[in-house]
């Protein structure tokens, strides 16, 4: 005997594809029990000239919604690293409060990259006194987009996650201890992450073309080469769940190594590993 709650959905915006994957729940006698009901990868329209990147997500979330909207709770939405920036801002002891620290990352931002991060709503991870703090940043027209959307079909809106942050804790176990560089592929983007005992060193986000497993081991020589000598490592902890074995790239004088996303209880059944994000824990 089990009693049915209301649906979850998983929600994954890309510039050229909307993931979508519906997760009823239900208690049983043995607790809390999750399974996929539906899953979809809906293509999107490439933007138009003078549009934002993540126009076309944004469309084809609108058309897609309503049809999910039906006996579902709540809703996670993860963005693309396409759709972020990311930062690790330096340690100041002289900012009081939360909205000082807003405010200095802000101003890191915009000295990055200009004017336009004044109006990017900005998200910043806890860290240890004398530590940087790692900073995400996403335009707020996709962000206020997004919210209105679950707004108007009546679906609570969780959570909105970068792609970085829900690889990394799919895999938390595995890294969170490494010192190694982790690599999250995504079509066309490649984020390279210097880890730490598990903390972050370093982040950049790369274009990246067809020919991405054989530029990698010059973008990794790249981004050592940037950092301290103490912080060098050979090995490298990938994150592309899509691809098959025989895609990952081999690169002479780099260990690398694939990461396998935890699944989320339940859910490891009707695994696809095109929908790994949506999926993982």
């Amino acid at each position: 005997m089990s009693l049915s709650l209301r649906d979850e959905l998983r929600v994954v915006l890309c510039p050229d594809r909307l993931l979508l994957v519906r997760i009823g729940r239900s208690f049983t006698y043995r607790g809390l029990r999750r399974r996929v009901l539906d899953k979809k990868s809906i293509p999107c329209a490439d933007a138009y000239e003078g549009a934002e990147p993540w126009s076309g997500a944004v469309r084809a979330l609108e058309a897609e919604l309503p049809g999910m909207a039906n006996n579902a709770a709540y809703a996670t939405v993860i963005l693309s690293g396409h759709f972020m920036r990311y930062a690790l801002v330096p340690w100041s002891g002289a900012l009081k409060d939360e909205e000082e620290e807003t405010a200095y990352a802000r101003h890191f931002f915009k000295q990055m990259h200009g004017s336009a991060a004044e109006s990017w709503e900005l998200r910043l991870s806890p860290a240890r006194a004398g530590m940087p703090q790692f900073a995400s940043a996403v335009d707020r027209g996709l962000t206020d987009a997004v919210r209105a959307l679950f707004g108007g079909a009546g679906i609570r809106l969780r959570s909105i996650q970068p792609s970085l942050m829900v690889a990394y804790n799919s895999c938390r176990n595995r890294l969170q201890k490494s010192s190694a560089w982790f690599v999250l592929f995504e079509a066309g983007s490649l984020c390279l992450a210097l880890l730490r005992q598990g903390r972050l060193g370093s982040v950049r986000t790369l274009r990246a073309g067809g020919d991405w497993r054989e530029t990698l081991p010059r973008l990794l020589e790249r981004e050592a080469y940037l950092t301290d000598e103490d912080a060098a490592t050979d090995e490298v902890l990938l994150w592309a769940p899509e691809l098959d074995e025989s895609a990952l790239p081999v690169c002479e004088g780099w260990k690398i190594q694939a990461l396998q996303p935890a699944i989320r209880a339940g859910l490891a059944p009707d695994y696809d590993r095109y929908f790994a994000m949506a999926m993982s824990e």
